[in-house]
């Protein structure tokens, strides 16, 4: 599993990591996590690579691009990974009313690990 974690919390970013690795041994598979901590190493890094991230973890507030403008832009250069991003916020309304009509998928914060279970099934 490669998983990519757009996040510029330190303490998410650890979290998630903690979790997504757990996750993986749950499952008895192996684990490759990125960890982006920018809007613009997260698009680099996205547009750089040529397979695909089988998740994507995104925070949707952060200084300079925002998550959902990163969403925004994928639509463009990746449509094909955005049923594989996993929104990762304290702001649910702000986001959905940004993407109405767009089944996304959101994982509240704070987040608890069978939270992160249930996103993951809901992309698989």
């Amino acid at each position: 599993m490669r998983a990519l974690i757009v996040e510029d919390d330190e303490v998410v970013q650890g979290v998630l990591s903690a979790y997504l690795t757990h996750y993986a041994t749950d499952l008895d598979e192996q684990i490759d996590i990125q960890q982006a901590s920018s809007a613009s190493k997260a698009l680099s890094i996205l547009s750089m690579r040529t397979d695909l991230f089988d998740v994507v973890f995104l925070d949707v507030r952060m200084p300079q691009i925002s998550g959902d403008e990163i969403y925004s832009q994928l639509m463009q250069i990746r449509p094909r990974m955005l049923g594989r991003i996993i929104f990762i916020t304290g702001y649910r309304d702000d986001l959905t009313a940004r993407f109405p009509g767009l089944d996304l998928n959101i994982l509240d914060k704070p987040f608890r690990y069978v939270q992160l279970i249930e996103a993951m099934a809901a992309i698989a």
